[in-house]
């Protein structure tokens, strides 16, 4: 009796020779693909040593002998949908359908490319219930309690140029409901954010609320803090 397992090996051995023309035609339009070529080629006539885990054979070139595939999107499709999507395969999931391509194939970035590829197979999210824990309950914001002591900003960008600035950004007190617009420029930075944010929101506060929203301002600065550290980096 012949195995699933025989099966699917024999079409993929059918699959893999109807590939390599593929993959020959989609090599010239990748420079690097062909710059390998060329590189394990030369080294080949000149009877060098290949760099290490590379391989020509068959006028291809494989990695750790699996076969090169160059960078064409239609052509990584293919092969995943060969190795996930098919009956044989069985829409597995990412860390196997990893596995089985790189038994036979590898491009740069493989890994990252076949993740994005799952999690965008519709049957998969339709069909296969998800193994997270349970989302927990929804949790209310706590009320303020104090002018400034808890705010929430938002960018309004894109705009019509007016005395050098593009975009908005909305400074809100939960509290009071109090907001300040400021203009920023278009090439505006998270260092420039956090000046004009340190330069306009606090002191248009203080001198709105004096000594009552100190504890507000304490919060602020720490924000600031962030802001700038994140400038620094």
């Amino acid at each position: 009796m012949v195995s699933s397992a025989m099966i699917s090996k024999a079409l993929l051995q059918e699959y893999e020779l109807g590939l390599l023309e593929e993959v020959r035609e989609a090599s010239n339009r990748d420079l690097e693909w062909l710059s390998r070529e060329a590189m394990l080629k030369d080294l080949i006539t000149r009877d060098k040593e290949l760099p290490t885990n590379w391989q020509y054979r068959d006028g291809f070139p494989y990695f750790k002998n699996r076969l090169y595939i160059p960078a064409n999107d239609a052509l990584k499709t293919k092969i995943a949908k060969g190795c996930h999507d098919s009956k044989v395969a069985g829409h597995f999931g990412m860390e196997k359908t990893i596995e089985i391509i790189t038994r036979d194939f590898y491009w740069k970035g493989l890994t990252e490319w076949i993740n994005d590829y799952v999690r965008s197979c519709d049957e998969c999210q339709h069909n296969k219930s998800p193994r997270h824990a349970r989302w927990g309950l929804l949790q209310p914001l706590e009320t303020t309690y104090a002018a400034w002591n808890s705010i929430s900003t938002d960018f309004i960008t894109q705009l019509p140029e007016s005395q050098g600035y593009t975009q908005i950004m909305v400074v809100v007190d939960q509290f009071t409901k109090m907001a300040h617009s400021i203009g920023l420029p278009t090439n505006a930075t998270a260092k420039d954010v956090a000046n004009v944010f340190n330069t306009r929101s606090l002191e248009t506060s203080r001198s709105t609320h004096g000594n009552h929203i100190r504890h507000g301002c304490k919060i602020l600065r720490r924000i600031l803090g962030i802001l700038m550290q994140v400038a620094r980096n």
